[in-house]
């Protein structure tokens, strides 16, 4: 009887745990682009990328909730063949619905400002997108070196009402962070 009664409760514990995860859709985000400027005079790169496929019906309702959504763009110079980046640089792109205002706040970790917005999809759009970001100081680079640029984006885990447990939104992304790898380039103005 026991034996029937384990039984019982692990194939009830498979069933749940496979309809909770039917439930819980993901996306498979890639970068759409990756622009790089060299900016000769500033002696800098400036980077243009954006996010596609980024968001699903259960990240949309987690964006709803109220709580700061935080997007990470992890940048990083690399020589071939060197595992360890030269220079790294990494903004924070922070989202908060307010429910009583109507309102969707972004704020990044570069220049803080916060901006408003009153439609989801224009503050999705700007959520997931890096627009003249300087993500390379050229100043002590060999023009001779080739380089290439890595660009990683994720997402931090959050904590909702009523949860004990942090809710791991890369989940939704299907647990892949959303990398692209520039062409190679010599820092000149020919360069990007």
């Amino acid at each position: 009887m026991l034996e029937l009664i384990t039984q019982t409760f692990n194939a009830s514990v498979i069933a749940v745990t496979q309809l909770f995860l039917s439930t819980v859709m993901t996306a498979n985000p890639w970068f759409d682009g990756l622009e790089l400027h060299y900016q000769s005079a500033q002696k800098e790169i400036t980077c243009n990328t954006k996010l596609a496929d980024s968001f699903t019906e259960t990240l949309d309702d987690v964006l709803l909730s109220g709580k700061n959504i935080t997007l990470h763009f992890k940048f990083e110079l690399f020589k071939p063949g060197d595992a360890t980046p030269l220079q790294y640089k990494e903004i924070v792109n922070g989202f908060r619905f307010d429910e009583e205002a109507d309102i969707y706040y972004l704020v990044n970790s570069e220049d803080k400002k916060l901006e408003k917005f009153f439609t989801i999809e224009a503050a999705k759009d700007s959520y997931i997108t890096v627009r003249n970001l300087v993500v390379v100081n050229t100043a002590d680079l060999p023009a001779d070196q080739e380089y290439f640029i890595r660009v990683t984006a994720y997402l931090d885990p959050i904590k909702l009402a009523d949860m004990s447990e942090s809710v791991n939104l890369m989940l939704r992304w299907a647990s892949v962070k959303p990398t692209i790898v520039s062409e190679k380039f010599r820092v000149n103005p020919r360069a990007t």
